[in-house]
């Protein structure tokens, strides 16, 4: 699951405050940082309901809801406009 996000995409949702104020082509990059959180939000919630412990099942939506707000997050910066 976590293969999904490498070092680049985490470079990306580090600097989302610069690159949200840089014109629309700088912001693709975006994009793939939105795939790759929605694939491991999506593998999470996958494995969660696998899960026979109410808690980590809990934990584990949490935090793929968590990642879908991020992929939100990051397809929202590249409509802004500048």
């Amino acid at each position: 699951m976590y293969e999904a996000i490498t070092t680049e995409h985490i470079d990306v949702l580090d600097s989302v405050k610069t690159l949200a104020e840089q014109p629309a082509s700088a912001r693709r990059k975006f994009e793939d940082t939105a795939l790759a959180l929605q694939r491991s939000a999506q593998d999470l919630a996958t494995q969660a309901v696998k899960l026979t412990d109410p808690l980590l099942r809990q934990s584990a939506t949490t935090v793929a809801d968590g990642l879908n707000a991020a992929a939100q997050l990051c397809r929202a910066a590249i409509e802004s406009e500048s």
